[in-house]
């Protein structure tokens, strides 16, 4: 054993007292069910979510504000739309204040007495298109009324758009289920313009067609056309990411551009200079708003308001697929195993452009340890869980001078170990400048992975932390791969079209 080994292995056998916050993405679930339709007697399945391709759009009409949602069956089978289940996001500074407004639904349509209108279920053959409708008022009845900012409306689509939403005054009529596309509201003096016709003014693309579970990356924005010049000139952006998972929930999020040189704030490690000629990043929302195994499909939006009735448009990138497969799957070498535990470390390739970050795709699995085996988690506790370094040619461990880091501060979560039962492939995604140790010159590099598994012989599994006393390291494993850093950076070694 090594002695940065040795040393490992006693941080993490000390270094249990942690803290950490996780995202999650709401998911919307449908049980399976018919509805039958009257007058016929056919039992028609419910729409799920993979049936409908979900669109939304905003629009302004006097003093009301719409959000309307086009559901596309892109299924081979009929279906009904479920009657969506939604509640708005207010801000919450204003809440403690105001009480915040509900949801009226299907209020348009009742009948003087306060019942509901009976109506058929609108049935979606394959291709067809039915729409809903989120409208309130933007103008105070009265000036007792408080009228409100909304920040996220849970919806068909978790639209996530502050600085698109219009202020709430009212309660948010949310209507049913009609057939056909919604067609907004449009002064009688100037036609409609359906922004889908509008050509697409930038390109998204991704530095890789296919990604590992949690493998962490973002999308690059650049321009059409260098010449056609900028669409809002050299105004920060303000921009809007549209996700669909495999499972076929669906996000609408406002993503501020990375390292853009006229916006206030800036990602890590991001250019601080980039503008629409020389293309920028933005987050694709791994890990903190979505997740899946699967084709994911992203298009990215900038808003353009026209000058008379207000009516939110948009120009748009083209629409880009991403596969996201099981590190499950990988071909594993498991170089680094010692009584029945393992680790391994893979590589995409062999070579990468100097400044090009290093993907580690990490596995650890209990074999057949003769003990029980337990671990910090590493998916939430990487530092301590697991060791990285990189050393050069000559098994120098590179300092600090000699590698570029986008480093994240992380606390960890505060829960004591885990187990890990014999046959579970455990697999951790993680990147050399995430962890602060991607070189920053050209040369011949090797980087090694390093777990500390425990003894959980002598203390009693629970949610606290063990007592200094039962905590025993049981192996030390270690696997290597290497790679080299060649060329100059360049815009080209982060993005291969």
């Amino acid at each position: 054993m090594s002695r940065w080994g040795r040393l490992r292995c006693g941080i993490i056998a000390r270094f249990l007292a942690l803290f950490c916050v996780a995202a999650f993405t709401p998911r919307a679930k449908v049980q399976s069910q018919e509805v039958m339709i009257r007058g016929t007697g056919q039992m028609v399945p419910v729409c799920k979510l993979t049936d409908l391709d979900s669109n939304v759009s905003f629009f302004s009409a006097d003093t009301d504000f719409i959000v309307a949602f086009n559901l596309h069956n892109i299924s081979e089978s009929p279906c009904v739309p479920q009657p969506s289940v939604a509640f708005p996001q207010f801000d919450q500074e204003q809440v403690r204040e105001a009480r915040p407004f509900g949801l009226c639904t299907d209020c348009e349509d009742r009948l003087p007495n306060g019942q509901y209108r009976v109506h058929d279920p609108v049935v979606l053959n394959p291709g067809e298109i039915g729409h809903q409708t989120y409208r309130w008022k933007t103008v105070a009845p009265a000036e007792t009324v408080k009228c409100l900012h909304l920040r996220a409306l849970f919806t068909p689509v978790l639209v996530v758009a502050p600085t698109l939403f219009k202020q709430v005054c009212s309660e948010i009529a949310v209507s049913r289920t009609y057939a056909g596309a919604f067609v907004p509201p449009a002064p009688k003096d100037e036609p409609h313009t359906d922004e889908a016709q509008r050509s697409e003014l930038f390109v998204l693309s991704s530095r890789k067609p296919r990604y590992y579970q949690d493998e962490m990356f973002t999308l690059h924005v650049g321009l059409v056309n260098s010449v056609a010049g900028s669409p809002s000139s050299e105004e920060c952006p303000t921009l809007f990411l549209r996700e669909r998972s495999p499972d076929g929930a669906t996000r609408f999020d406002e993503v501020p551009p990375s390292g853009f040189k006229t916006c206030r704030s800036f990602s890590l490690g991001a250019d601080r200079n980039a503008d629409w000629q020389s293309g920028f990043e933005v987050d694709s929302g791994v890990r903190s708003r979505w997740t899946g195994i699967g084709e994911h499909n992203f298009e990215l939006f900038q808003p353009v308001h026209s000058s008379r009735d207000d009516r939110i448009q948009f120009v748009r990138s083209n629409k880009l697929t991403v596969q996201i497969d099981d590190p499950a799957l990988i071909p594993r070498k498991w170089q680094g195993k010692v009584k029945g535990v393992g680790v391994d470390v893979t590589l995409d390739k062999d070579a990468y452009q100097l400044g090009e970050d290093v993907p580690l795709h990490i596995a650890i699995e209990n074999f057949d340890a003769p003990v029980p085996i337990y671990a910090i988690d590493p998916v939430w506790d990487p530092y301590p869980a697991i060791g990285i370094e990189v050393r050069d040619a000559a098994g120098r461990l590179l300092p600090e001078n000699e590698r570029s880091s986008n480093e994240m501060l992380w606390m960890g979560h505060g829960r004591g170990p885990v187990a890990y039962p014999a046959g579970n492939v455990v697999t951790i995604e993680r990147t050399l400048a995430g962890q602060g140790w991607l070189p920053n010159r050209p040369a011949v590099y090797t980087v090694v992975v390093t777990w500390c598994p425990l003894d959980g012989t002598h203390f009693e599994p629970g949610p606290g932390l063990p007592r200094k006393d039962d905590i025993k390291t049981y192996a030390t494993v270690q696997a290597a791969a290497t790679f080299r850093i060649v060329g100059e950076p360049s815009p080209a070694s982060h993005w291969e079209p």
